[in-house]
């Protein structure tokens, strides 16, 4: 899941955005703790279980509090899901931008190594969870509230820096190094390889892409 930014919009069935978005944000560290408590229960339950036999009496039984207090920040199902995505997207953007920040001085294949890294890094954590996240992130993407950074904008920072390297314009590739890193990280989890394995893939990928240059047509 690299932040719904990066995917084609599918069709999908309105969510009522009452049961979609927060009641209200926790202001006193109590509360804090509260809904910490709470989505972490929901994160567990969607690790074991899935989608089934997942609601909000189970999250608020496994979090220890009463319905009640669960539904004065999750009005439902659904807000505590989005939640859940926007911490994986919180963390994800973050572990890219410490990424590219410490890629200063680097070359883009070294660069490109270090985004990889994070990438996977980020998505193997609670892999189990990410994978129920990422399918229900494109039920729910209209109601999901936009990061005011993204992933395409911390790619476009970055090769920027190395625009000289590149054979391709600059849109097309940066959305084409976060489809291709997408593809790769999801091909990676699916059949479970090594760290190690799929980021030296993944940087191959990019790297043989993003230095590739049309041949002119031999003449016959």
């Amino acid at each position: 899941m690299l932040t719904k930014k990066t995917r084609v919009p599918a069709k999908k069935k309105a969510t009522r955005k009452a049961a979609a978005n927060p009641r209200k944000q926790p202001s006193q560290e109590r509360s804090r703790e509260t809904v910490a408590v709470i989505l972490e229960a929901a994160a567990r339950i969607l690790e074991s279980r899935g989608l089934e036999g997942y609601n909000t009496n189970a999250v608020a039984e496994k979090a220890g509090v009463s319905i009640g207090s669960l539904y004065q920040y999750f009005p439902g199902k659904d807000a505590l899901t989005i939640a859940l995505i926007r911490s994986f997207e919180d963390e994800l953007l973050q572990s890219v931008k410490a990424a590219i920040a410490a890629s200063q001085h680097d070359r883009l294949t070294q660069a490109l190594q270090r985004i990889v890294r994070a990438l996977y890094a980020t998505h193997i954590h609670r892999a189990a969870l990410n994978v129920v996240l990422e399918a229900e992130e494109q039920r729910l993407q209209q109601h999901i509230p936009e990061n005011k950074e993204t992933l395409t904008s911390l790619v476009t920072a970055l090769l920027k820096r190395h625009r000289q390297h590149l054979r391709l314009p600059m849109k097309e590739a940066v959305q084409d190094t976060i489809t291709i890193s997408r593809a790769m990280v999801d091909a990676a989890l699916r059949e479970g390889l090594s760290a190690a394995t799929a980021e030296r893939r993944t940087v191959r990928a990019l790297t043989a892409y993003l230095f590739w240059q049309d041949q002119p047509n031999e003449s016959h």
